[in-house]
């Protein structure tokens, strides 16, 4: 790459999805070699962390360091991506037909796997092709996996594109019957695994599952989940990585019992944890451009800075660093600590813009949406910021958060998890006696939250932060805001009979049959457009785009549906070409996906 056509936005790239495996090996920056070791072994797991703190980075390098010892210990690793599957619910389901979110699942697993035991055992296509001969049938280019490879993927892309009404009409668009029932039964499926295992003598096949539960709707993540349990077996390890709060199991999945845990975590005053974004924003920036580096390392304190308020998520450091380039800083002698706190205030308002967009594809969180914004900004940073003046004043330890009690959490406990998702805030699960007779869980802020609105004034004050409830806030039933909060929130169920003759409803939660007629309670669900039409509708203003890159595209493009279903050629015009209609299309594709 010539020094003409370098970019920084090339070294930053924040979309991990799109990277390539040399520009991931190159720039992989390792701290734990125990997850690595997770993610790789025969366990199933849950793999857990907020927006951007490198979960897509640890699975692709895993799944690579697996593939580079496959001659040695045969086991397989496959990276797969479901960020397409908002595609799927313009596919209205009727019972008795095939599932298309099950279909479209297996479909892409299967391909993904076919692709990766081609080329990293090409001498054995003999095999591939006898046994995808046999679900196929196709007499028309037997032998040929060029051919059955091909078909599969038509086959998931009418899935996602296709004219397609409802799931009974999908069933004329399978490739063949035989492999629409292997893709509609997670154990018909895990059999034919198991049969591709024993055909290339593999020990195992890795399964890593990317965007494994908040780019699919409600009822899709209870669908995988269940799926995800099904395929459970020692030659089949599946690990699915989902962010913190929510993740919608289903009843029949359990946590820490149908697979084990795994999480990133983050303390800003940890060393380690500090180093590691260090190291992982020093590779790729001296990659750019050494005088960069030298200007953001030579004092402490800015690097430091920048640092902690990624809370952990390199994304959130590169698009700091990205907004002191647009100021122009890198053109000064030196950076000043107040440019970097302006980019960090930015980059911090675009947080919350996205935070408040969640509205359009969480709907069913829209109110404890709204409700926790209006927490956080209008009571708790204006108490924390109060009762850090007071005990700055008294050189006392200093808080980055505060504690909530269990009875006030379960009560309201998505206020908190859509904070956790966006990584506003952490939450520690661990119960801790916060007096008054109850117990709680601490809530830090993202250090950049804390830096922009003074709660912490600078680095050396984050060193004297604490968590011990005598140096915390606590917020308790009695507290009014939270009593408030509860009662703003309340969500009465309504229980219906299932007998469609029979009339008889009740708030009261504990018939589970119909004292009328005798059949069972439930609690309907209701009928709303599907959020893929929802999403596609919206204005192109809403992309992470330039205002004058929108402008453009405006005179072209109506809604974000539009620009989701072009190709790179629709998109090009005047000023965008290969390079930014890419980027377009990938923030179309990012907003669909969440």
């Amino acid at each position: 790459m010539s020094v003409l056509e370098k970019s920084l936005g090339d070294y930053i790239a924040d979309r991990t999805e799109s990277l390539d495996d040399e520009f991931i090996k190159e720039y992989f920056i390792e701290y734990s070699k125990e997850k690595i070791q997770r993610l790789t072994d025969s366990e199933q797991y849950i793999f857990e962390g907020s927006r951007g703190i490198g979960k897509t980075m640890l699975m692709k390098y895993a799944a690579l360091k697996v593939n580079e010892a496959f001659e040695k210990d045969s086991v397989l690793g496959v990276w797969v991506s479901f960020e397409e599957s908002i595609r799927l619910e313009r596919i209205k389901m009727i019972r008795n037909g095939i599932d298309p979110f099950l279909q479209w699942t297996m479909g892409k697993i299967l391909l993904e796997i076919l692709i990766k035991i081609q080329n990293l055992r090409p001498d054995n296509i003999d095999k591939i092709n006898e046994r995808l001969s046999s679900i196929f049938g196709s007499e028309e280019s037997k032998n040929n996996h060029s051919f059955y490879y091909q078909l599969l993927s038509d086959y998931i892309h009418v899935l996602e594109t296709g004219d397609i009404e409802d799931n009974i009409a999908l069933i004329d668009q399978a490739p063949s019957t035989q492999l629409s029932n292997i893709l509609d039964n997670p154990n018909s499926f895990k059999s034919f695994l198991k049969n591709l295992i024993n055909d290339f003598k593999l020990k195992r096949i890795v399964l890593l599952f990317d965007e494994a539960a908040h780019v699919f709707s409600f009822s899709q993540q209870e669908k995988f989940f269940s799926f995800f349990k099904g395929l459970r077996d020692p030659q089949v390890a599946c690990k699915a990585a989902v962010y913190p709060g929510i993740t919608n199991y289903g009843k029949y999945f359990e946590r820490g019992q149908d697979a084990k845990e795994l999480s990133l975590s983050w303390f800003p005053n940890n060393k380690d944890n500090l180093n590691y974004i260090k190291q992982i924003l020093k590779k790729r920036i001296q990659g750019y451009d050494q005088k960069y580096w030298q200007m953001l390392s030579v004092k402490a304190e800015i690097i430091d800075m920048i640092c902690i308020c990624s809370n952990g998520n390199p994304r959130f450091a590169f698009h700091i660093i990205d907004e002191l380039e647009s100021s122009g800083v890198f053109k000064q002698k030196s950076i000043p600590s107040q440019k970097v706190v302006n980019s960090i205030r930015v980059v911090l308002e675009t947080k919350w813009k996205e935070f408040n967009t969640l509205k359009n594809r969480l709907v069913k969180y829209k109110e404890f949406i709204n409700q926790a914004e209006k927490l956080v900004k209008e009571f708790l940073i204006p108490n924390l910021k109060e009762w850090n003046n007071k005990r700055r004043g008294k050189e006392e330890k200093l808080s980055s958060g505060f504690y909530v009690a269990t009875s006030v959490y379960d009560k309201i406990p998505q206020v908190f998890e859509v904070l956790a998702y966006s990584n506003l805030i952490s939450i520690d699960y661990t119960k801790k006696s916060i007096k008054k007779g109850h117990f709680g869980y601490f809530m830090s802020f993202n250090p950049s939250i804390l830096i922009s609105d003074g709660i912490i004034k600078d680095v050396e004050e984050i060193q004297n932060i604490s968590i011990a409830i005598e140096n915390n806030q606590a917020y308790y039933p009695t507290t009014q805001m939270m009593t408030q909060l509860i009662e703003t929130l309340k969500v009465e169920n309504e229980f219906h009979c299932i007998n469609a003759k029979c009339d008889f409803k009740t708030n009261n939660e504990e018939y589970s049959f119909c004292p009328k007629c005798g059949n069972v309670m439930e609690i309907p669900e209701l009928e709303h457009e599907s959020l893929y039409k929802i999403l596609r509708s919206h204005g192109i203003d809403n992309l992470k785009l330039s205002e004058k890159i929108i402008k453009r595209l405006g005179e072209k493009f109506s809604n974000i549906g539009e620009i989701y279903d072009a190709n790179i050629d629709d998109i090009r015009m005047k000023y965008i070409q290969d390079v930014r209609a890419e980027r377009i299309k990938n923030a179309a594709i990012e907003y669909m996906a969440g």
